[in-house]
């Protein structure tokens, strides 16, 4: 049996989302919202990739600012002994707890600075701002997630 374009994709999607709901399957409270968040904050950010690359400076804003209020609190979205499974946070993030908030407000302030960038319609910043954010989130994963 052949499949369509359309058939194949309406099967990639059903296969994606089946692999979320599969990997927050269990989650409740404080780690189902920022499991929920952080795959907000991951579609926000293959958003702003293009909306940077395009000197979409309306998408930049809305989606930084989006992302600003996400890393503005997200001390919060890790109180200590918020670490059950499905989690995918490591226990260092409590051990380290300042370093990790720190990585977060770098993430906060580089938020603000394309939410700067939006409004001045400055693609420069916009690029050094989107580097900056996506530096904060690789330095986050490769030392906090598992």
């Amino acid at each position: 049996m052949k499949l369509d374009a359309k058939s194949l994709t309406l099967a990639s999607i059903l296969a994606a989302t089946a692999g979320f709901a599969f990997a927050h399957s269990g989650a409740t409270g404080v780690v189902k919202e920022r499991m929920d968040g952080f795959k907000a904050a991951k579609q926000s950010m293959k958003l702003l990739k293009t909306a940077v690359r395009s000197d979409d400076f309306a998408s930049i804003a809305t989606e930084s600012k989006g992302l600003e209020q996400w890393f503005s609190r997200l001390d919060e979205r890790f109180p200590v002994g918020s670490n059950q499974k499905p989690s995918e946070a490591l226990d260092l993030i409590w051990v380290e707890f300042d370093r990790f908030s720190s990585i977060g407000q770098d993430a906060t302030n580089a938020s603000r600075a394309l939410l700067r960038a939006a409004d001045e319609r400055d693609t420069a910043l916009a690029k050094e701002a989107f580097s900056e954010l996506a530096a904060s989130c690789k330095a986050c994963h490769d030392d906090y997630r598992e």
